[in-house]
């Protein structure tokens, strides 16, 4: 009976060494030192979506607000080089529960397509312009292995009976403070998740019984991001090289010199339909019209979208990144 305790209590060791294998105390506090964590990756976590549409945040005219870039990255011509096209972009939160760096918090804006050269052609893909993380391991590594521009924020989030999630976000880029050494003092991008249900949308209190009755009308699906890639929608992530910064976690590193690419994957078997409340309300740089840094306030965060779009919210997701392909 000893030797199956044993070999039990050694496999859970090897397990939990191998989720968090870039840290043990993945906190912006921490004093362990940065190691790499290669690629591949494989997470899980709850993942809340809104995407981005010809003229529902899509801009017509062709031009991103500024806001679409880190203010780190808008400084340097090469980390933003490519001509806008659009067509389609996404906007994501996601809790991570588990990861090669432990549990964390993202929000990453993907504007939509992006034209660049490669191999004396022009080719179209998509890029992840503008990504916020909860603690500095998972902005440190991400940048190296694969340019993601990764900047650190807090995330606060509240859960309400309703069934609803929030979460506030507060960067640390957007301060002023080139250090970016603490967030700032109010929300540069709040959100509300909702699901459909019956109570949610005639703003009615109907009790346990009722609402277990009713679930059933917003059920829970697979999904699989790889449906959009069928119908001819390359999802292919490429990112520009990535600048180093100055911050007082160190975290901010470049990626290399040259372009790099992935294919991400997300697949979840509990996905549900709902609303994203976009409301920025109290936001950082309401009464200005910009924050310190120069991101444009928008009521609803984003130029061209309502307060209200259709959200999808993946529960129990697998997420992948594999290792990049690098461009020469």
């Amino acid at each position: 009976m000893l030797l199956p305790s044993f070999l039990g209590t050694v496999v859970a060791l090897a397990a939990t060494a191998a989720a968090f294998a870039g840290c043990t105390d993945c906190s912006n506090n921490s004093t362990e030192p940065y190691i790499d964590v290669p690629a591949p990756w494989t997470l899980k976590g709850t993942v809340y979506s809104t995407f981005l549409l010809p003229g529902l945040g899509i801009p017509l005219d062709g031009k991103l607000p500024e806001k679409a870039f880190p203010p780190r990255e808008r400084q340097f011509p090469e980390s933003i080089e490519g001509n806008y096209t659009g067509k389609i972009g996404i906007i994501q939160v996601v809790h991570y529960s588990e990861s090669p760096v432990g549990p964390y918090d993202e929000m990453f804006i993907i504007p939509g397509f992006f034209e660049h050269e490669k191999g004396g052609k022009v080719v179209e893909n998509l890029r992840a312009s503008r990504i916020h993380v909860s603690h500095k391991y998972v902005t440190w590594t991400s940048r190296r292995n694969w340019n993601q521009p990764k900047h650190i924020a807090r995330f606060d989030w509240t859960s309400s009976q309703d069934g609803s999630e929030s979460v506030k976000i507060y960067p640390f880029d957007t301060t002023g403070d080139s250090s970016e050494s603490h967030p700032s003092k109010k929300p540069w991008f709040r959100m509300t998740f909702s699901p459909l249900l019956l109570e949610n949308l005639l703003g009615l209190n109907l009790n346990l019984l009722s609402l277990l009755s009713l679930e059933g009308l917003n059920p829970k699906i697979p999904f699989n991001f790889d449906l959009i890639d069928s119908l001819g929608i390359d999802l292919t992530l490429v990112q520009p090289p990535v600048p180093h910064g100055n911050d007082t976690f160190g975290a901010i590193v470049e990626g290399g010199k040259t372009w790099k690419s992935v294919v991400p994957g997300q697949k979840s078997a509990k996905t549900s339909v709902g609303t994203m409340d976009l409301d920025q309300s109290g936001g950082d740089g309401e009464d200005e019209g910009e924050n310190a840094v120069g991101d444009e306030f928008e009521r609803n965060f984003w130029p061209g979208m309502g307060r209200y779009s259709v959200g999808l919210k993946m529960e129990e997701t697998e997420l992948g990144f594999g290792e990049a392909e690098v461009w020469e």
